[in-house]
């Protein structure tokens, strides 16, 4: 209990964690679902249940699909944002782009259907009513059909230098552990 206090006290923010299993939250999976007229999603019961029973919406990192994260996992990105600063242009219009498109306070109804912001919606899915909701990580996300199958093409297209990037971050990782005494 200490230790935590000594971390919030330094302004660091401890992982989300699952109080059930006391785990980091990891969503993980891949759902198809449509859109009802009112622009509504089900988002699936396991995932709904590491959500909490408040949560955000807001744009994914590069604005191509909607991410749904847990406040304390929303908390932790925002404070990645600000600890960056305010003197870079590009950044501010970034983070102000992106908090512009975010809404707190989301829930989901009895049904386990969550309400996207029409704003939202129509900026990053367009009409496409065929949506896949996958697990990211830390968050959820909601992206049309058409453009998951894309980003699955694309996957196996880069394959091989992704790979071989993650090898080098690896590998670099584990000389960084062996630098210190």
């Amino acid at each position: 209990m200490a230790d935590q206090q000594n971390d919030q006290a330094a302004g660091s923010v401890a992982p989300a964690r699952n109080t059930k299993a006391s785990k980091p939250i990891r969503f993980i999976g891949t759902f198809s679902h449509g859109l009802d007229a009112k622009g509504r999603v089900v988002i699936p019961q396991t995932l709904r249940e590491k959500l909490g029973e408040e949560f955000y919406v807001a744009p994914s990192y590069d604005f191509s699909s909607i991410a749904v994260y847990p406040t304390e996992l929303w908390e932790k990105r925002c404070e990645t944002y600000e600890e960056l600063g305010d003197l870079d242009p590009d950044l501010n219009r970034y983070k102000e782009q992106f908090y512009a498109n975010s809404y707190g306070g989301q829930t989901c109804d009895g049904q386990g259907r969550l309400l996207l912001p029409a704003d939202l919606r129509g900026k990053i899915l367009g009409d496409e009513r065929d949506v896949r909701i996958t697990g990211a990580g830390e968050y959820i996300r909601v992206v049309a059909a058409q453009s998951s199958d894309d980003d699955w093409k694309n996957l196996h297209r880069d394959m091989q230098s992704m790979l071989a990037k993650i090898a080098a971050l690896e590998k670099a990782k584990k000389t960084e552990g062996s630098d210190t005494p």
